[in-house]
């Protein structure tokens, strides 16, 4: 799963097509592949507050007379929802994707009626619901939105507007075989890398995070294994990796780099 280092700091989250309490059935599941936000409708990775990143402008934005000009891609209050088949193309059904701001746990409760339903564009192949709840991960609240595609999927849960600013969040899912090596079934070791790594760095009293820009820079340097946790100092985000300390200007990911102990 790729995704923007804002994800952490707005407290979202994915919860797995297995953890659902819907136990949702089929042999293809909708697994979260990207998540990245934009500030005040902006493209532009400026490294402001709730900023995108450049790899999602690159893959994502599509401009004035192509195919799938991303129309609503200037939204500054919505989330916004992709869903992909297994072989990368946008599924436009109607009525496809599923938002609900009551709680995961919802998924459970036969009697809820408080979903709203969107159908992806026929162009870009984005679907979006305008929202107006803030809410402040800094001090510590998860934003009240849960979306999903419908049937057998993963949940994004957490969707809102991070200290009430015009931060817009966009959601890519993709189809893949039930139990796949990325899915997550309970006996693939391959399948659970995520919580096996999380768990290992727990031990070392290292908080994980799969998002973190930091571990990806380390892995790709071949910076061996995390022995701190992440620290800011004076402007700067910094964390103590075995070969290295991997640095970055706060907000300005796409400036990371890395240093002799």
């Amino acid at each position: 799963m790729r995704t923007s280092d804002w994800v952490t700091t707005f407290k979202l989250s994915v919860k797995p097509a297995e953890s659902r309490p819907d136990n949702p059935a089929g042999e293809v599941v909708y697994r979260v592949k990207e998540i990245f936000t934009t500030r005040d409708g902006s493209w532009q990775p400026n490294g402001a507050y709730g900023a995108i990143p450049q790899w999602a402008r690159d893959s994502h934005l599509r401009g004035w007379g192509a195919p799938d000009y991303f129309d609503d891609a200037g939204g500054d209050h919505h989330l916004f929802a992709r869903v992909l088949d297994q072989n990368g193309q946008p599924v436009k059904s109607e009525n496809l994707v599923r938002y609900w701001s009551d709680g995961f746990a919802k998924l459970g409760d036969p009697s809820y009626q408080g979903y709203v339903r969107k159908t992806p564009k026929a162009g870009s192949g984005w679907a979006n619901l305008d929202i107006y709840q803030g809410y402040y991960p800094e001090s510590g609240q998860t934003g009240p939105w849960c979306w999903s595609p419908e049937g057998a999927a993963d949940v994004v849960v957490g969707g809102g507007m991070p200290q009430s600013n015009h931060i817009s969040t966009f959601v890519v899912w993709q189809a893949e075989p039930r139990g796949s090596a990325t899915g997550g079934q309970a006996g693939n070791p391959m399948a659970n890398l995520d919580a096996i790594r999380s768990a290992v760095w727990e031990k070392a009293a290292i908080t994980f995070s799969n998002s973190s820009s930091f571990a990806d820079y380390a892995r790709r340097n071949n910076l061996g294994a995390p022995i701190t946790n992440e620290t800011d100092i004076g402007g700067f985000r910094a964390q103590g990796y075995a070969s290295a300390i991997v640095y970055a200007p706060i907000g300005q990911w796409q400036s990371i780099g890395h240093t002799s102990w």
